[in-house]
């Protein structure tokens, strides 16, 4: 009975979020988001900073695809590595995505940018899914759960499209994660050691967040220096390099399945 109520806790709170955001009215994208403060040329690329800092999420994608690709033996199964190979490649697209985007920011560019997004963040709900269900069948829940973010942002372009834009499903696939994947890290014990490490991460995202809002006054406040996106993007890189960090240094402990699975 003591697993019962955490799994009907993870239902319930699932449940709140996902009603919470469709009973909003629709959110359409604002024309405004495409201002960004870092909008200086260099070397004859436009946006330079918010684009050159998407290099961070190429590298730290590269890294994560390398090392889990070589060690599949680090984990329970080698088919549980899959969910954190899906998540640091799509990692690089964000990489690639975000960069294209923030060449010649607007709406049609913002949708790869945010098509590779919602499949990282999948991912990422997957793999701390896969971490600590018995049950192998979970696996099935990766491509359920890629095409659900892929739809996210899909279905955020395709209302853009038809003049009345909704964001609301595009932010289920990050809310999601965050609220969901916490919990599971707070309530259920995973199968290897340093289960902190993805709170960590979570923070470091959220403090992205945090500076994507402050755009405009952190560029001012380090006199061009740095801008509150291109802080978002390092700051974002540093949270997926925390993910890797944890892979690197965890340790397999002997799983107990919960008495309700």
């Amino acid at each position: 009975m003591r697993m019962h109520w955490r799994t009907g806790l993870l239902l319930g709170v699932g449940f709140l979020v996902v009603t919470g955001f469709l009973a909003l009215p629709p959110i359409p994208q604002p024309e405004s988001y495409h201002d960004f403060a870092a909008d200086r040329t260099w070397l004859g690329i436009p946006n330079f900073p918010d684009v050159a800092s998407n290099l961070a999420f190429v590298v730290v994608g590269v890294l994560g695809v390398i090392w889990v690709g070589r060690h599949p033996h680090r984990f329970r199964e080698a088919r549980q590595s899959w969910p954190y190979l899906a998540f640091f490649s799509a990692v690089i697209l964000v990489g690639i995505g975000s960069g294209y985007y923030h060449w010649a920011p607007d709406h049609g560019r913002l949708f790869w940018d945010r098509l590779a997004m919602s499949l990282a963040f999948m991912a990422i709900l997957a793999a701390i899914m896969s971490d600590r269900l018995a049950d192998q069948r979970i696996m099935v829940v990766l491509p359920v759960l890629l095409v659900f973010g892929a739809m996210g942002a899909i279905h955020w372009y395709w209302t853009e499209l038809q003049g009345a834009g909704d964001l609301r499903l595009y932010m289920l696939t990050q809310a999601l994660p965050l609220v969901l994947g916490m919990l599971l890290v707070l309530l259920h014990p995973g199968a290897y050691t340093r289960d902190a490490d993805l709170l960590v991460a979570a923070g470091w995202y959220l403090l992205a967040l945090a500076a994507d809002r402050l755009d405009h006054p952190i560029h001012e406040l380090t006199g061009g220096v740095l801008s509150g996106h291109t802080l978002k993007h390092l700051l974002a890189a540093l949270s997926v390099y925390w993910v890797l960090r944890m892979l690197r240094r965890r340790r397999w402990r002997p799983f107990r399945p919960a008495p309700d699975q």
